[in-house]
């Protein structure tokens, strides 16, 4: 038998493994199911991250809690590089298993107009690449 993920621990988990697999830089977590969003910008410097400017982790967690209520749930993470450039991955949150998607999944997801279908092109700059596999405790 599976044991119970809370929200609030499965918030948790995936911001303390984003945070890790991110690296030096800073970057924005976008996280979301249906209606609801969590947009968290961060900062890593060695083995330290610092969250935005009176931003409190409690208060990120229970946002991104909000946003992970979905059964099927989309993350994005972008790292803001040098010279104008971004790089994003994303994966999909399935209970608590995180799937990484492939540059192709990414850009076709970012570069699609919700409501018709049409292709639209990534911002200038934003590049997709393969996303790493996460681990969820």
């Amino acid at each position: 038998m599976e044991a119970q993920i809370f929200p609030t621990q499965r918030a948790e988990n995936l911001l303390y493994a984003l945070f890790d697999a991110a690296g030096d830089g800073c970057h924005v977590m976008t996280a979301g199911a249906g209606p609801f969003t969590a947009v968290v910008p961060f900062h890593n410097t060695g083995s330290r991250t610092y969250l935005g400017q009176g931003i409190e982790m409690v208060d990120v967690v229970a946002t991104t809690s909000l946003a992970l209520a979905g059964e099927v749930c989309g993350v994005v993470l972008r790292t803001n590089a040098a010279e104008g450039l971004s790089r994003a991955w994303g994966w999909r949150l399935g209970g608590a298993i995180a799937t990484p998607l492939t540059a192709g999944e990414l850009r076709r997801a970012y570069s699609t107009d919700c409501l018709t279908g049409e292709a639209l092109p990534l911002e200038p700059g934003l590049y997709c690449d393969d996303a790493p596999h996460i681990h969820l405790i």
